[in-house]
């Protein structure tokens, strides 16, 4: 497909020769690379921004595993595949669970501090978990785990290099080369390496209304797919269903957690309208009815405290923004849903295997089928370690296998970087992506967002744009594409499942769609 990069000439530029390059310093970038270490490859971590500054950094809730008592990986097994609605891929959710129990015990002993009580481990139960089995650390368990991590990988020596976003992917007869990566000032890099690990995240952050820690995303995916490789069931985007709903802040996520401790969803009638603990995706259309007919929506979270739970103790980053916002004290919490989680991505297996030879994918920039259509809750962080333990050996197998590999002679257009229209079209895009590729769709819709963004893709000639744009198509094109509701794809024209899109949206080349089985 085409290259977008204004300025491709390779021997100009800086050249650094590494084992294998990994983009992105999330939980499960980190994770990868504390396996990789230890198997003794040292990767180099490329990080837009600072360690920290993640989406899996920002996860509140948990990460669930089958380790309290009564539990097993079977009933978690059972769970994950009935909120998947017919679309969890079978092997890699078994892997997921069964796996799950042991690198959560590996954290445990790198010294995650997991909320204990009398020494046993404080375990909730969230939506659609039939046991308790979320651990966490009051309401910043992705931080914990990510600074954990870091800890590791900064006692080996591992650093990263900060301030570097991807430009463009170079292959050669469908095999990795390296990366040009592109710092703030519009410096570029050329990384040759044997393999390359994306984790980059999801594209959440392309809807107006959203929990991201980013002001913008998947033009890494748009990269990937460009480079050739499959993206698969993009239509699939979860929207949170308690994130704050008050004029002049932004969406602030407020952890199902907090639901799963006891608080209840009401509308400013006091009525309470839903079962808070159901999936999310019936959860978040609950409150979307609510509030399309009028109503506003709280999180009550008054049963808490009457049961004695000192909500400042337990959820202490969700205390403070209700301080920042104004609502120190306040019981009822004003709620919408957001764009939090994006369950499709780059097509891979549990070993992070792409379509592209040693280019490998895992955590939310990913899609491996686990989550189906419709992510239980506290199952991503489990993804992010899972996957990325398992993608560390097949990068060891894959570096021992393969050499470096020449660069190819590639030309391409020059075209302009970061042109005066670019913060006008990254709103126009997340706005039309918020109204017509929401919570509820239809075909008429579906098909105006494509002739809006199919024109800021050809009327732009920012690389970056042209890369979000091209992506927010495809996940449009995957939205209209799939004529019925599953999961957290719901389509009000067709308001039902069918037997005949019981399948996997997979995207090739030229943004064509075909159905795939698991």
């Amino acid at each position: 497909m085409e290259r977008y990069l204004d300025n491709f000439n390779l021997s100009t530029i800086p050249e650094e020769k590494v084992d294998t390059v990994i983009i992105g310093s999330g939980v499960a970038g980190l994770s990868t690379a504390v396996q990789l270490s230890n198997l003794g490859i040292t990767p180099l971590i490329i990080s837009e921004g600072n360690i920290g500054k993640s989406n899996s950094f920002l996860a509140q809730g948990g990460i669930a595993a089958a380790i309290g008592k009564d539990d097993d990986p079977e009933f978690h097994y059972l769970d994950t595949i009935k909120a998947g609605k017919g679309l969890c891929i079978d092997r890699n959710v078994r892997a997921l669970v069964e796996e799950g129990v042991e690198r959560v015990v590996d954290l445990i002993n790198y010294g995650v501090p997991f909320d204990r009580e009398n020494g046993q481990l404080k375990l909730t139960k969230e939506g659609a978990h039939s046991k308790n089995r979320v651990l966490h650390v009051k309401d910043r368990t992705g931080s914990a785990i990510g600074k954990t991590l870091w800890e590791v990988l900064s006692k080996k020596g591992i650093e990263v290099e900060v301030g570097y976003s991807l430009s463009e992917i170079i292959t050669d007869e469908n095999t990795f080369v390296g990366v040009v990566i592109t710092d703030k000032s519009g410096r570029k890099k050329f990384i040759r390496a044997k393999s390359l690990i994306l984790a980059t995240g999801g594209f959440s952050s392309i809807y107006n209304r959203n929990t991201s820690q980013y002001f913008i995303s998947g033009d890494t995916l748009s990269i990937a797919y460009r480079a050739g490789c499959t993206l698969m069931d993009l239509e699939f985007v979860q929207f949170h269903p308690t994130a704050l709903d008050l004029e002049g802040f932004p969406a602030f996520l407020i952890s199902e957690a907090v639901r799963g401790e006891g608080a209840i969803l009401v509308n400013q009638n006091g009525e309470r309208f839903i079962d808070e603990l159901k999936p999310r995706d019936e959860v978040a259309r609950a409150i979307f009815n609510q509030i399309t007919n009028g109503n506003r929506v709280f999180l009550d979270i008054s049963p808490l405290k009457e049961r004695g739970l000192v909500f400042e103790e337990r959820f202490p980053e969700i205390a403070k923004m209700l301080e920042y916002v104004g609502l120190k004290g306040e019981n009822r919490i004003p709620v919408s849903p957001a764009a939090h989680y994006t369950i499709g991505g780059i097509k891979a297996d549990a070993n992070g295997k792409t379509a592209i030879r040693g280019l490998f994918a895992v955590g939310e920039v990913s899609c491996t089928g686990v989550h189906g259509a419709n992510r239980l809750a506290s199952n991503s962080l489990l993804e992010c370690i899972v996957f990325g333990f398992k993608t560390a050996y097949s990068v060891f197998v894959y570096n021992m296998n393969n050499g470096y590999r020449a660069v190819p002679n590639i030309k391409v257009e020059s075209r302009d970087r970061l042109g005066g229209r670019y913060h006008n079209d990254i709103k126009k895009i997340k706005e039309v992506m918020w109204k017509k590729v929401g919570l509820v769709r239809k075909e008429s819709d579906l098909k105006e967002a494509i002739e809006v963004l199919d024109y800021i893709y050809r009327s732009s000639s920012d690389y970056r744009i042209k890369n979000i744009s091209l992506f927010a198509i495809a996940v449009t094109q995957s939205a209209l594409h799939r004529e019925e509701s599953r999961g957290v794809h719901y389509r009000k024209d067709f308001p039902f499942e069918r037997k005949e899109f019981k399948k996997h949206s997979i995207m090739n080349k030229n943004l064509k769609i075909k159905l795939e089985v698991n």
